[in-house]
């Protein structure tokens, strides 16, 4: 492999808060920055300063219905028209992070409406919820106790009802795969 120099750093950081009412505050953070001057947008930005530095929050309940959302946009390559898409970030309130998340997003915030940063950082809420909520609000393992199938099965390979893990660990939820 030959030299490589760095010259884009995103960065994202996505934070879990349970709060004292039961219910959950879900971020999700977006940082784009260049290494060297970047003449891009309506201006041009120094090394280093954030040409992107977007905040996408969200209140769930324990069952992942959003109940309030808030887009922040406090860097951006093109101020003020950027910007005029946070609004419709309100429109996830009403949607369940794990009923076909995806799907309703696309139907809610049409490309044009919304900004395609901030409707990437939304399709991450769903995984975040899940991996914030194991071991608060869903066991990690069925110790009889569950009354409801766990919303993280079946999700990925590794816990797919078919698969080892949900065998050993949610028993009753196991399937043997039809081959």
């Amino acid at each position: 492999m030959g030299g490589r120099q760095l010259i884009h750093i995103r960065q994202f950081e996505l934070l879990a808060f349970m709060r004292d009412d039961g219910l959950w505050d879900l971020q999700v953070s977006l940082s784009d920055r260049k290494t060297r001057e970047f003449r891009g947008g309506a201006r041009d930005h120094s090394a280093g300063t954030p040409i992107h530095c977007l905040a996408l929050m969200v209140t769930v309940d324990p069952h992942g219905l959003i109940v309030t959302a808030a887009a922040s946009m406090k860097a951006v390559p093109f101020e003020g028209s950027c910007q005029a898409a946070a609004p419709a970030y309100d429109a996830l309130v009403g949607l369940n992070l794990f009923d076909s998340f995806h799907a309703r997003l696309k139907d809610r915030i049409a490309l044009r409406q919304g900004c395609s940063h901030l409707s990437e950082m939304a399709k991450m809420l769903p995984t975040l919820a899940i991996q914030s909520f194991a071991g608060q609000v869903h066991p990690v393992r069925d110790d009889g106790s569950l009354t409801r199938r766990p919303p993280h099965l079946d999700r990925c390979r590794g816990l797919s009802v078919d698969g080892e893990a949900v065998r050993q660990f949610f028993p009753r939820w196991y399937r043997k795969s039809i081959d």
